[in-house]
């Protein structure tokens, strides 16, 4: 009977099965972070893709403008020198248009000079050519430069003869004008070539 009892309690006795979730409940866990990852890459991808198509399409842009610019410029470059042409060929036709007629007065002067060994028209006609250039410079704003009574200035001056003095006055003075200097509107052409006095030391 003893037996029969011992048996009977252990049939009656549960069974209980422990089974460990939480390896399976973390693996969820990644897996679910996994595709929360998976599903947000491509979002992010697409963004970095736009932010570089709108990167791209602004240097393009940027490109296109500077080649226009460029292009402008290159134009209106191009027309003022075509302009800056044209207005100094009008000067030199306008230049060349005085200067004919006093070579042909120099010419003139010479041919008859050899013609009827007129030496004294020659002279004369000279005179005349030289007073005609001196003219037309002076209507045209050429001057020439004033060495007379004045101290030597290298802004318009060039020492070609010195000569001693023993007058401190005259120390450094222009004594002498050997070729004559031009300005043209407050611009030096041609330096006067003049002798110029030093005090004797």
């Amino acid at each position: 009977m003893a037996k029969k009892k011992e048996t009977a309690s252990k049939q009656e006795e549960p069974v209980i099965n422990i089974v460990d979730r939480r390896s399976a409940l973390l693996e969820e866990d990644e897996l679910d972070q996994a595709n929360e990852h998976e599903e947000r890459l491509p979002s992010y991808v697409e963004k970095l893709k736009k932010e570089a198509e709108e990167k791209d399409q602004k240097l393009k842009d940027y490109i296109a403008a500077y080649k226009e610019k460029t292009a402008e410029d290159d134009g209106f470059r191009k027309r003022l020198e075509k302009d800056n042409d044209v207005r100094l060929d009008q000067f030199k036709a306008n230049l060349f248009s005085r200067l004919v007629p006093i070579l042909d007065n120099l010419n003139r002067a010479i041919q008859a000079a050899n013609t009827n060994r007129d030496f004294d028209g020659l002279n004369k006609g000279v005179e005349m050519v030289s007073k005609q250039f001196s003219r037309e410079l002076k209507n045209n704003n050429v001057e020439i430069v004033d060495t007379k009574d004045r101290k030597f200035d290298p802004k318009t001056d060039e020492v070609f003869l010195t000569e001693e003095t023993d007058d401190p006055e005259m120390d450094n003075m222009i004594v002498q004008e050997l070729e004559p200097g031009y300005i043209f509107k407050d611009k030096l052409i041609k330096a006067a070539k003049v002798k110029v006095a030093h005090l004797k030391t």
